[in-house]
């Protein structure tokens, strides 16, 4: 067997692997049918990825006869997927997100998320897309026309891309502004054309706003009952002072104070958030 094909095994072994624990850790369990039906392999062959799982990592798995079903020990432990909650809810509206790309079939969780927010994007033209994924990839710099916020404010500017953002619901492009000379984001939608440009690209290395870490502070408003209050801050790090403590560099800062501090209670008309600064 070539190299290749030693590879492309292994990692069709791993995806199953993960799909196995996947279903024993989140979901009731599985079948040798619900295995091949998902790859589209025959009963049998699941059957001896399901084995093949269960020698590789002993006193994992175990079968119920009464639900025919493959389940997990009380001492599972993952050796594929991560245990964290939200990582598993996230991945679960990602998985959502990837059958509107792609055309195929396979259901790795019975669970379904409606991704409301995402019916408020707007259609980005590909040709533009195009371009600025070319533009990362390659280092290269683009001549891009701009609309900014005024209505009649269109700008042309040359721009080096280094990161792609996903903030307030929609894509935004970190890049150095040769024309403003200083790293700015550029909101996708926003960009009305984008072609390549023969300026010499900038990294993102020198980029404050993305290299440089802060650590923000934020308390629910004393104004709110204290059953809010601990509702708000439940499952946060640094709860039991009170206090929303998140670590990101400025980039990132930017974008979770403009989130919370805009947020208002409907009945109270009140700030929910408090930064504390001091």
């Amino acid at each position: 067997m070539s190299k290749t094909n030693q590879k492309l095994n292994n990692f069709s072994k791993v995806i199953k692997f993960t799909y196995i624990e996947t279903r024993l850790f989140w979901e009731d369990g599985l079948t040798a049918g619900e295995l091949a039906q998902n790859f589209d392999i025959t009963r049998q062959t699941a059957q001896t990825v399901i084995d093949e799982y269960r020698e590789t990592y002993p006193h994992q798995m175990k079968y119920d006869r009464r639900k025919k079903r493959h389940l997990a020990t009380d001492n599972f432990e993952p050796h594929h997927i991560k245990s964290d909650s939200i990582l598993f809810l996230d991945y679960l509206r990602g998985q959502q997100l990837r059958e509107l790309y792609l055309e195929e079939n396979g259901e790795w969780s019975d669970i379904q998320v409606k991704d409301v927010d995402r019916l408020l994007r707007p259609r980005l033209p590909r040709e533009i897309i195009q371009a600025i994924l070319g533009a990362l990839r390659h280092q290269q710099t683009l001549l891009i026309e701009y609309h900014a916020v005024m209505p009649d404010d269109i700008q042309v500017r040359i721009i080096s891309p280094n990161y792609l953002v996903f903030a307030d619901n929609r894509y935004h492009l970190h890049a150095y502004c040769h024309t403003r000379e200083k790293y700015l984001d550029f909101v996708l939608s926003r960009i009305l054309s984008a072609v390549p440009s023969q300026e010499e690209w900038v990294s993102g290395e020198h980029s404050h706003e993305w290299k440089e870490q802060v650590t923000l502070r934020f308390q629910p408003n004393p104004k709110l009952p204290e059953s809010v209050k601990e509702t708000l801050l439940r499952g946060y790090p640094g709860n039991e002072r009170g206090i929303l403590e998140i670590t990101c560099n400025k980039n990132e800062a930017f974008y979770l104070r403009r989130k919370l501090l805009k947020e208002f209670g409907e009945k109270r008309k009140i700030p929910i958030w408090i930064e504390i600064t001091e």
